[in-house]
């Protein structure tokens, strides 16, 4: 039912591809939810395990944004900081990783906050390739630390989106729906969770995050989850040179951890890493007609949900205090 990606996105037959199963998800049922629609929600935190995760973000969290904001953890220049909320989440949740998954390895533990107010919008996008898409796939675990609604800005995907697009996705270079934003909002699927509740999704699902108009803050805490043996990568484009191919760095399994730069001059060429291949992959801007006509294909719905059409404000702030 899918769409091929060499009619539309590719010049060669050759570039045609289809994501890997998530064979590190240990549950048949769970895989299958994932692999078909790009999400599961397979279990909820207890009560304790959920406190322990709201005690640590307290600890040394205070945010002052009078008009709200985006905070990430990752993008932290204090590498401490950093260190301490990976492995201290880790240690919060390797009992539940366990029971989810099997030979697979935790990339980055991280706090992600929307302090209230109209500039706390994150935009449409797809994560950027973080493992070899042609032997792996890879995994997010989104658990909010309270309940989450349109309202205070749960995460909104464009289901089963995850197969339609390129392996290669870095900021460094635009995505093949980017000028088309105002009309993928329309297929936006509000994803409401109650506290502790456990979603995965693929990361390569476009995703959205309205503003939190709510009187406290929206927190959660977030995972990327590799296959073991899948080794860390970054892509890069010089997008000034025409037919510049898609240069691919292989990291250190630390990347997230110790690169300081994820705020600032992220859109850089990478200074780490070894250059493993290039690519010419042919990433093509769809048009409106283009992306209304591959969403029918694949029977993806049209909800129109006004509060996720509207555009607000971002602000993203680097720093927890």
């Amino acid at each position: 039912m899918l769409n091929t990606l060499k009619n539309i996105f590719n010049n060669k037959p050759s570039q045609s591809w289809s994501p890997i199963p998530h064979f590190v998800i240990k549950n048949n049922h769970i895989r299958d939810e994932v692999d078909s629609i790009g999400y599961s929600i397979p279990t909820r935190l207890d009560e304790h395990t959920l406190n322990q995760l709201r005690e640590l973000y307290h600890e040394t969290h205070k945010f002052n944004l009078q008009k709200g904001g985006m905070f990430y953890s990752v993008y932290s220049g204090d590498l401490n900081y950093r260190a301490k909320v990976h492995e201290t989440i880790g240690s919060i949740l390797k009992d539940t990783y366990n029971k989810l998954f099997d030979e697979y390895k935790i990339v980055l533990n991280s706090f992600i906050v929307k302090v209230n107010g109209p500039d706390s919008e994150f935009g449409l996008h797809q994560d950027s390739t973080g493992l070899d898409e042609m032997k792996f796939s890879p995994l997010s675990v989104w658990i909010p630390l309270q309940d989450t609604t349109i309202e205070n800005g749960c995460l909104t995907v464009i289901p089963r989106s995850f197969k339609l697009f390129s392996p290669y996705r870095g900021i460094s270079f635009p995505e093949p729906f980017q000028s088309v934003h105002d009309e993928a909002r329309h297929y936006l699927q509000p994803i409401n969770l109650m506290a502790g509740d456990v979603l995965i999704f693929d990361n390569r699902l476009v995703h959205y995050s309205p503003p939190n108009n709510s009187d406290a803050e929206r927190i959660v805490v977030m995972s990327g989850i590799f296959p073991q043996e899948a080794k860390l990568i970054s892509c890069y484009k010089d997008v000034t040179q025409k037919n510049h191919e898609i240069e691919i760095f292989e990291q250190a399994d630390d990347y997230l951890l110790t690169f300081k730069n994820f705020f600032h001059d992220c859109t850089c060429r990478p200074e780490t890493g070894e250059l493993k291949e290039k690519v010419n992959w042919n990433i093509k801007a769809l048009n409106k007609d283009e992306f209304t006509q591959l969403m029918k294909e694949n029977e993806i719905p049209k909800l129109s949900i006004s509060k996720l059409i509207a555009h607000h404000s971002s602000n993203i702030v680097s720093e927890p205090i």
